[in-house]
Parts: structure tokens; sequence; C-alpha cells
């Protein structure tokens, strides 16, 4: 049982180096000024104690190449720094809500630098919200726990990656986290931040969840608009009503009381990661961070029996993952 105030914490380290089956990691997306360097950053701990394989990794992708890496140490290179802030250390490298500090020389790779994030956008909390998955936050036995710790921010410093000088001058982050004892059977994830409009992001998620025997589609999909949240979620009352799967582009629509949500994505380029089964790092992840994504959010006027446009923009550098299409058909 996690303590009341890890789970109004979600953002921060929320098990321990005693569990038998855990993982716990948390996406970092950096994307630079200029847009041509795009970045993910993944530290992850992965314990199962039956297999003996327990470790801590720092899991890179590099969107632009289409590369990924997965740089493992011993679970004992794993420091947790912060009780209720995100704030961690695996081997030589720290990373945080106020940045990375990376010193990586792994697999023929030489990372190394600082980045400072600010301008953080994190999730509102309120009293059954403490997270995005809301009252859900407070059920013990579920399989996976999702977290959003910053919808977009400004990253600033600069990275050296082998013989390569990386400066990210007013780029953008992304970071949200996943933690329990596996990843879905099956899920589609999308987010991207870079739209015409500097101030708007963007995430969505569906999953397989297991409850009580049987499996339930759950999803959440969260907008930042102007320094305003819109939450299209299961425990909201959002419904989707259309929902369109291939191998490479997905449509849906979902319906609350006030609004109407179309979106459109189209997949790009793609690698395998590794994600996390009972603990071990030893299933598959397929993204990629140079898809699209369109939204348009439509407002009801019941007394006019029509509908007022509030976002319509085309979101680019975006993250998409479909894990199994079959499943939601």
């Amino acid at each position: 049982m996690r303590s009341w105030r890890l789970i109004n914490h979600p953002d921060a380290f929320q098990g321990n180096l005693r569990e038998k089956n855990y993982f716990e990691g948390w996406y970092n997306k950096i994307v630079s000024g200029d847009e041509n360097s795009i970045f993910s950053f993944i530290p992850t701990i992965a314990i199962n104690k039956k297999s003996g394989d327990s470790h801590c990794a720092i899991q890179f992708f590099d969107g632009t190449v289409g590369k990924a890496e997965y740089f493992k140490y011993p679970i004992e290179n794993f420091e947790n720094l912060s009780t209720l802030r995100y704030k961690i250390r695996i081997g030589k490298s720290i990373f945080s809500e106020n940045g990375m500090n990376l010193n990586i020389s792994r697999n023929n790779y030489r990372i190394h630098g600082f980045l400072k994030y600010t301008y953080l956008v994190p999730w509102e909390k309120k009293i059954f919200q403490p997270g995005v998955m809301g009252i859900l936050s407070y059920f013990p036995f579920l399989e996976t726990y999702h977290g959003i710790v910053s919808m977009n921010h400004t990253v600033n410093g600069n990275l050296r990656i082998n013989d390569t000088n990386i400066v990210f001058n007013n780029g953008k982050g992304y970071i949200e986290k996943d933690w329990g004892r596996s990843f879905p059977s099956s899920w589609i994830w999308m987010h991207s931040n870079h739209f015409s409009n500097p101030n708007l992001s963007f995430t969505f998620s569906i999953a397989k969840i297991p409850l009580l025997n049987l499996k339930v589609n759950g999803f959440l999909c969260i907008i930042w608009n102007q320094n305003r949240f819109y939450k299209f979620t299961t425990y909201t009352g959002a419904k989707i009503i259309k929902l369109e799967i291939a191998s490479t582009k997905v449509k849906f629509i979902i319906h609350d009381k006030q609004h109407i949500l179309i979106i459109k994505a189209v997949k790009g380029p793609s690698v395998d990661l590794k994600a996390p089964r009972l603990g071990i790092m030893e299933g598959h992840c397929i993204e990629s961070m140079t898809s699209t994504i369109e939204i348009k959010l439509l407002k009801r006027n019941r007394k006019a029996k029509n509908y007022e446009i509030l976002i319509e923009d085309l979101g680019r550098n975006a993250g998409l993952e479909i894990m199994d299409k079959k499943e939601f058909k």
C-alpha cells in the first residue's frame, strides 16, 4: 500500500527496492529550439526477484535518427533523492523536474551535458484527482499507474553525444511516468506540444486494463491550452464514440456533455523500445517521435444548436505508439 503522501505526489518515486515484481520509469522528451534534435531519456528501475535480473537503466531514443539504446546498471546504482518530488540518480546521471545532468558511458556511447527545465506545466491537482488517473489513483491493485509531471516546459542547455554537440536554446520538453507491475497488454499513446499555438499541449492514451477478471478500455485525454486544462477521461464520463485504427493511422471522436474532440494521428518511422512485464524489461513498445497529430475541439452551443471551434491545430514532432490494435476492435 502506498502512503497517502505518495498518492498525492505521483511524480515522485512510488516504489521501493524490496518489491518482488515492479517497474517505474519517467519519460523525458526534449526537442531542441530549431527542432532538429528530438530525444527521449527514460530512467527506469526494473525488479523481478525470481529472474535475478533486477536492475536500473536509462533508455535513450533518438527520434530524428530513429535509434534506441538501453544503458543498463546494477540496481544498487539507483538512488531516490527526494521523498515527495521527482529527483533520482542512476549511475552518475541525475533526473528531476528541474532538468537532467547526464553522464553516460555505455554501449560505445558517451552522453554528457546539463539541461535545465523552466516554466513547467504540472497536472492541476484536486482532492479526488491527485493525478491524471483521478479516483483510480487510490486503487491499490491496478497493474500499472500513469502520471504527468509536466505537459510543457522550456529546455535550455547543452548535450554532447559522442562527438556531436547539441544546443538546446529555448527547446521544449514533456515529462510523464508509469509504474506498477506490467504495461497493459495493448495500448495506444500519443503526445505533442509542437503546434502553431506555442501554449498548446496534448496527450492521449487508451489501454486494456485488467479489472476484476475483466479487461476494460480505460482512456485519458488531456489538452492544455492557454493555461487551461481540458480533460476527457473514463472517470469524468467522457466517451469514445468512434474509433478507427490502422497500423500507421488512428482516428478518435470523443464526446462529453460540453465538447466534441476529433483526433487524427499519422505515425512516422518507429523503433522498438523495451517495456516491462512483471518487472522484467522483455516487452516491446514501438514508438515514433516524428508523427503528426491533428486535433479539433468543439464546444456545444445548445441554444443556437451549433458548435463553436475552440481549438483546431496540427501537432508535429509527435510521439505515437500503436500496440496490438486488434484488441480495440
